[in-house]
């Protein structure tokens, strides 16, 4: 799975969306049901499967599906 479509799955579980009801595109300000509880959760999931605790800028910077691909990517976020 790529990370694009492995951010998608994060963020679909954790608003309850349907995985094909998820853009790319999507993110806090465009999907009303990623609220404070869903945020937490994303959070935990990406560095559930990141496999690292992300850094206090990249908690931050979480705010669409694209964001979290690029730290599941590597490019960004980690404290290791």
């Amino acid at each position: 799975m790529n990370a694009i479509d492995n951010a998608r799955r994060i963020v679909a579980e954790a608003t309850h969306t349907p995985l094909d009801q998820l853009p790319e595109e999507a993110g806090v300000d465009t999907l009303e049901s990623w609220d404070s509880i869903a945020h937490v959760n994303i959070i935990l999931a990406v560095e559930e499967a990141s496999q690292t605790q992300l850094t206090p800028e990249a908690i931050v910077s979480i705010v669409s599906v694209r964001t979290i691909a690029e730290i599941l990517d590597g490019k960004t976020g980690s404290n290791d």
